[in-house]
C-alpha cells in the first residue's frame, strides 16, 4: 500500500448501483506506464497497486484518459475498460485486478476527439453504448472530426464496434462543446438511453439513444441510433469550457467553474424533464481544478483533485448535499437560494438606479458649465444637419454574395444628425473669422444590411450517403476478400511487458470505411496497420477548437 499517487490525468472506475463504496484510480506516472490501483473508500490516505502495464508505444502521462467497469458486475474481479484520448494516441486496454491489463488496442488511424465529447448512453450484458466525437474526416462535407457511435466489448479480447449511420447526428461538429449520456434499461437486443449535446452558442439538444446488440460489420444496423431532438431549457444557465460530464444512471450531472472558482453542479433527467437545474450545495465548497477526474459512486459525486503537492478525493453527497474530503474552503461569495435570489437581484437594481442618477447629475452639471463657457465667448455656433434628406438603398443577396433569396428594397428615412442642438444667434459683436454662418455637414455611415445567417449547427442526414458500419470485422474468415478491405493486422508485442502478448486485434483497418475513396491498387485501401512507432508523451491532441489543448480524465476536462 501506498499514498495517494499524483497524476497529471487521471480516471474512475466506479459502480453507480453497487453499495460497495471502493472504487478504482487508473493514471500514468511516465512515459509507456499505466497503473491500476484499488481504493478501499473515498476517506483512505492509501491505495493498493493492482494491475501495471508498461508500453512505451500506447501510454502517455499527459493523455486524457477515462475509466468504465463491467457492467453489472458481480464478480470480485471486474473487468475495467481503460480509453485513452487524442490523435495518435487513443488507445483501449481491459484491465483486471489481478495484475493483467490486455490490450493497448487502437482504431488504426482514428482518434477520439475528447472525454468531454463522448457520452455514455446505454448498458447492456456485456457491452456500454457511446455517442462520440473521431477525428476523422467526413467525405461529404471534408470536415475533419465526425459524430459517431461505439459499442464498448468488456469480454477479453472480443470487438468493440463503431459505426457512423446514427439516424440523426447531433450539432456542428465544429460547434460542439460537450456531451453527457444517461442509461436506463433495455429490451430484447436494444439498451435505452439519451445523448444530450451542447454547443458553443449555450443551447443543447436532447436525443433517445438506442442501441443495438446486433450491429456487426456486415449489416447496416446502427450501433446507436439517435432519435428527433428537443431542445434543453437551459433555465438561464451558461455552461464554460470547463464543464465535466458525468453519467449517473438516468441522470445526467455536469460539473464547472463557478465564477468565484468553486465547483458547481447542475443535473438533468431527461427521461422525466428537458430543464437543466442546478443543485444547491450547503457547507464548504470544493475548488475547482483543470485536472479533476470525476464519477459516480453510490448515488453520489467521486472527484480526484491535485494540488501543487498532494492528491486527495472529494465526495458530493445528494442526500446533504454537501461536499466531505480535504481541500474545501469557505467561499466569501454567499451563493443565493431560489428563494433569497428575487431580493438580491432587487438590491442589485436598486444601486444600479442611484448610480445612474449620480451619472446623469453629473452630465447636466458639465453641460451647463460648457454653455455658459461658449456664451461667454461670443462665439456663433451652427447646429449640424443632415445633407440629404431622404436616402434609400436597395439591397439583394447577389450584392452580399449569397445566392439565396432577393431582399428587395429597404427604404431608410431621413439621416438624424448626430446632435441636434438648437440654431444660436448672438447679436452682440461680430463673429470671430467673419465668415458667416458655417455649416457642418455629418455623413452617416453606410453599414451592409445585406442578409445575415447563423450557423445552426446541425448537419441534415444523408439517406444516399453510405458509410460502412464499423471498424471492427469479426475473426476473419479463412477466405478473405480479394481487396483485402477488411484485413486483421497484427499487434506488436508491446515493450517488455509480461502483461502484453502477440495477438490479432479486434480492430479492423479504417480503410473499409474508405474503400469507395481509394482506388483498390493506392496504398489507403490496402495497407494494414502500420508499424506502431513511439508515442510523443506531449497531449497530442486534434487542432480543432479548444480540444486543440484539452487533456482531461473520464469525464473531466
Amino acid at each position: 500500500m501506498s499514498g495517494i499517487p499524483i497524476y497529471n490525468q487521471a480516471c474512475l472506475a466506479t459502480d453507480s448501483t453497487s453499495s460497495v463504496p471502493s472504487f478504482y484510480l487508473v493514471g500514468s506516472t511516465s512515459p509507456g506506464s499505466l497503473e491500476v490501483n484499488y481504493v478501499n473508500n473515498p476517506d483512505a490516505t492509501t491505495v493498493t497497486l493492482v494491475a501495471s502495464q508498461n508500453d512505451q508505444s500506447a501510454w502517455s502521462p499527459s493523455a486524457a484518459k477515462l475509466c468504465y467497469i463491467y457492467p453489472f458486475a458481480t464478480s470480485v474481479n471486474p473487468g475495467i475498460k481503460i480509453v485513452q484520448f487524442g490523435a495518435g494516441s487513443t488507445y483501449m486496454g481491459l484491465a483486471q485486478t489481478n495484475n493483467l491489463i490486455s490490450g493497448a488496442d487502437s482504431f488504426n488511424m482514428t482518434g477520439f476527439v475528447s472525454p468531454k465529447l463522448f457520452a455514455w448512453s446505454g448498458k447492456f450484458q456485456d457491452f456500454d453504448m457511446f455517442t462520440i466525437m473521431t477525428n476523422d474526416t467526413d467525405t461529404t462535407t471534408s470536415k475533419v472530426n465526425m459524430w459517431a457511435a461505439l459499442r464498448m466489448n468488456f469480454r477479453q479480447n472480443g470487438p468493440s464496434l463503431i459505426t457512423y449511420d446514427m439516424a440523426n447526428n447531433p450539432v456542428d461538429v465544429n460547434n460542439a462543446m460537450l456531451a453527457v449520456g444517461t442509461y436506463g434499461g433495455y429490451s430484447g437486443n436494444t439498451s435505452q438511453g439519451y445523448t444530450i449535446v451542447f454547443d458553443k452558442s449555450n443551447r443543447g439538444q436532447i436525443f433517445t439513444a438506442h442501441g443495438n446488440l446486433l450491429a456487426n460489420i456486415t449489416n447496416n444496423t446502427p450501433t446507436v441510433a439517435l432519435g428527433v431532438p428537443t431542445n434543453v431549457i437551459m433555465n438561464g444557465i451558461m455552461l464554460t469550457i470547463n464543464a465535466i460530464p458525468v453519467t449517473m444512471g438516468n441522470t445526467a450531472y455536469i460539473l464547472d467553474r463557478a465564477s468565484n472558482g468553486s465547483t458547481v453542479i447542475y443535473s438533468i433527467i431527461p427521461s422525466a424533464s428537458f430543464t437543466l437545474a442546478r443543485v444547491y450545495k450547503t457547507g464548504d465548497s470544493l475548488p475547482f481544478t483543470n485536472n479533476m477526474a470525476v464519477g459516480a459512486l453510490n448515488n453520489q459525486i467521486l472527484t480526484y483533485s491535485v494540488n501543487r503537492s498532494a492528491a486527495f478525493f472529494n465526495v458530493f453527497d445528494l442526500t446533504t448535499y454537501s461536499w466531505s474530503g480535504s481541500g474545501l474552503v469557505s467561499v466569501a461569495v454567499i451563493e443565493p437560494t431560489p428563494e433569497k435570489s428575487s431580493n438580491i437581484d432587487t438590491i442589485v437594481c436598486a444601486t444600479v438606479g442611484g448610480l445612474a442618477l449620480i451619472l446623469l447629475a453629473i452630465f447636466l452639471f458639465v453641460r451647463h458649465r460648457r454653455k455658459s463657457a461658449k456664451k461667454s465667448a461670443g462665439a456663433s455656433v451652427t447646429a449640424l444637419a443632415p445633407k440629404n434628406p431622404e436616402t434609400s438603398k436597395c439591397v439583394s443577396a447577389s450584392d452580399q454574395g449569397h445566392n439565396q433569396h432577393d431582399l428587395g428594397c429597404i427604404q431608410y428615412g431621413p439621416r438624424q444628425p448626430q446632435y441636434n442642438q438648437e440654431h444660436v444667434q448672438y447679436d452682440h459683436g461680430q463673429p470671430l473669422y467673419g465668415q458667416g454662418q458655417v455649416q457642418y455637414e455629418q455623413l452617416q455611415p453606410q453599414y451592409d444590411q445585406g442578409q445575415v445567417q447563423y450557423d445552426q449547427g446541425y448537419v441534415p442526414y444523408d439517406p444516399a450517403y453510405e458509410r460502412p458500419t464499423s471498424f471492427i470485422p469479426p475473426p476473419p474468415p479463412v477466405n478473405q476478400l480479394a481487396d483485402g478491405v477488411h484485413n486483421a493486422y497484427l499487434l506488436p508485442a508491446a515493450g517488455d511487458s509480461p502483461e502484453s502478448k502477440t495477438a490479432y486485434s479486434p480492430y479492423v483497418n479504417p480503410t473499409s470505411i474508405r474503400a469507395s475513396t481509394f482506388s483498390p491498387e493506392s496504398p489507403e485501401s490496402t495497407q494494414a496497420k502500420p508499424q506502431r512507432t513511439s508515442v510523443g508523451q506531449d497531449p497530442q491532441y486534434v487542432p480543432a477548437g479548444h480540444f486543440s489543448s484539452e487533456a482531461r480524465s473520464p469525464q473531466t476536462r
